[in-house]
């Protein structure tokens, strides 16, 4: 199975290992190094899907640089698609997927559904890998850190190449708008651990600002998918009282922190000055 590494980083460290690689296995590791030509997690999405079109391949499996798949991974998902047909994209477990607290109030304000693997009117989503999700269970959208997909779905839906940098919620909205006319799934025995790399995902605070920036100009995009910019400021409003009365609540530096980004979100986007990241 052929590994590309589509590399954007600053320095040489990647392709150095990926050197030492190929040199200790050379009959064994088919590994394909390319530096990426725009910089940027959803533009390298699409450079790799194109490099894929040249080597011929029928399935793309993403794999983020800190996800580690277990054994089996790979081999599982591809059974799958060779026995169902009609699944387009497939996702595997994610072992240590943070589960979400205060799930009554946060569905209130439309920040979560109680249907694992949704996406709301609201513009969020709610996560769907977990270990004791079902093959049958239906799926809005896969985490950008483990899915695949058939080769075809790309002759119909690409990443959004607007996205720059980091390219928050790319995965969520390539994968709902694939979702809309093909089926989506999850497969069971196909599991990974998903170790986040905080250092790489900006501060908290900054983080509280995109995500805020990033789900509005998504529902404003898609409200012909039945997103409503009503539901997103609900959800908003949500949102900052959570953050606010958790940081309060439990002197909890992190969460007012976030509260202070979710404000500064909604000054940027009622002046104009949201940017696309």
């Amino acid at each position: 199975m052929p590994i590309l590494v589509l590399d954007a980083s600053t320095n040489n460290a990647t392709h150095e290992v990926c050197t030492s690689l190929l040199h200790d296995s050379p009959h064994t590791l088919a590994l394909i190094y390319r530096r990426a030509s725009q910089p940027g997690l959803a533009r390298q999405r699409n450079e790799a899907v194109g490099i894929c079109r040249q080597l011929g391949v029928a399935v793309v499996h993403f794999i983020d640089d800190d996800t580690e798949v277990m054994a089996g991974y790979f081999g599982a998902i591809e059974r799958r698609f060779r026995s169902e047909p009609t699944v387009m994209g497939l996702g595997g477990i994610i072992l240590n997927q943070p589960r979400v607290h205060f799930v009554a109030v946060k569905s209130f304000f439309l920040l979560v559904s109680r249907c694992p693997g949704s996406v709301l009117r609201s513009g969020r989503n709610t996560s769907g890998q977990y270990p004791d999700t079902r093959a049958t269970d239906p799926v809005d959208w896969l985490n950008g850190c483990s899915m695949s997909f058939r080769m075809s779905v790309f002759d119909e839906v690409m990443f959004d190449d607007d996205l720059q940098g980091y390219s928050m919620g790319e995965d969520y909205d390539f994968t709902f708008r694939v979702s809309r006319t093909h089926r989506l799934a999850v497969e069971p025995s196909a599991i990974c651990v998903h170790h986040r790399t905080p250092t790489m995902r900006g501060s908290v605070r900054t983080l509280g600002r995109q995500r805020t920036e990033a789900t509005h100009r998504w529902t404003r995009a898609h409200k012909h998918l039945d997103m409503s910019l009503a539901a997103f400021w609900w959800s908003t409003l949500g949102d900052l009282i959570l953050h606010i009365g958790y940081g309060v609540l439990r002197m909890n530096r992190e969460s007012l922190e976030d509260a202070l980004g979710i404000i500064e979100g909604v000054k940027r986007i009622i002046f104009g000055r949201a940017r696309v990241t």
